[in-house]
């Protein structure tokens, strides 16, 4: 407490010692001359005027003092309730049941070569014959299945970008009409209960951890897309 006390006292000493000088150098300085204006600004520079106006932005209604207007559309929602996308998955959902249909043959066909085989000669030359044509049946579904796969995800890529450009098009004339300066996109709930590296990629993939109510035009982006 001692060392505390001598501590301050130096340095009320020191700050009343650095205002005595700084009185006595305002007491035998001369005051400046004045500075005539024209002499030393620029001819390149202008003076300001109280005509002028000044630029003034005025923050957005919604998001308190800040001098620009925010809103967050929850994509995944969007995709979700949009009609065209609705249908879209529609006809994907009716090409997979034809193709399931046609590879469950080919499946069944694999089934009845195995239990013919069981029944054979290993030696036998029908053994031989029935066993190359489950080898051929059995490379038939695995192609059948892959290419499904890459179709299907072509497919589903292609349409998907088409969709996105028509909901960022729409987005973006929102913003425009309704004075919007930022749209950023919010994210769906996270899983009820976390498990592993599911919930690791939810964490890492969200943009928007926090958004007011009424910033959220989702149900309005949806309604115009539907019409």
């Amino acid at each position: 407490m001692k060392i505390a006390g001598i501590i301050i006292g130096i340095v009320i000493i020191g700050m009343i010692g650095c205002y005595s000088a700084i009185i006595a150098q305002d007491e035998t300085t001369p005051p400046p001359k004045p500075v005539d204006s024209e002499q030393v600004m620029p001819n390149d520079v202008k003076p300001s005027s109280a005509d002028t106006p000044g630029t003034e932005v005025k923050p957005s209604s919604n998001i308190g003092s800040f001098p620009f207007k925010v809103g967050v559309v929850n994509l995944a929602e969007v995709f979700d309730k949009y009609g065209k996308f609705k249908e879209f998955e529609k006809i994907l959902e009716s090409e997979r049941k034809k193709e399931d249909l046609l590879r469950k043959e080919i499946l069944m066909n694999i089934k009845k070569l195995r239990e013919e085989i069981e029944v054979l000669s290993l030696g036998s030359e029908l053994y031989r014959e029935k066993s190359e044509e489950l080898a051929k049946e059995q490379a038939r579904y695995e192609y059948k299945t892959k290419a499904w796969n890459e179709y299907i995800r072509n497919r589903f890529n292609e349409h998907a970008v088409k969709m996105y450009k028509d909901i960022r098009d729409v987005i973006s004339k929102y913003a425009v009409d309704n004075g919007y300066t930022f749209i950023f996109k919010s994210d769906p709930a996270l899983s009820a209960i976390p498990q592993g590296e599911d919930f690791s990629v939810q964490i890492n993939i969200r943009t928007i951890l926090y958004a007011p109510k009424e910033t959220d035009i989702t149900e309005d982006v949806i309604k115009i897309l539907n019409k």
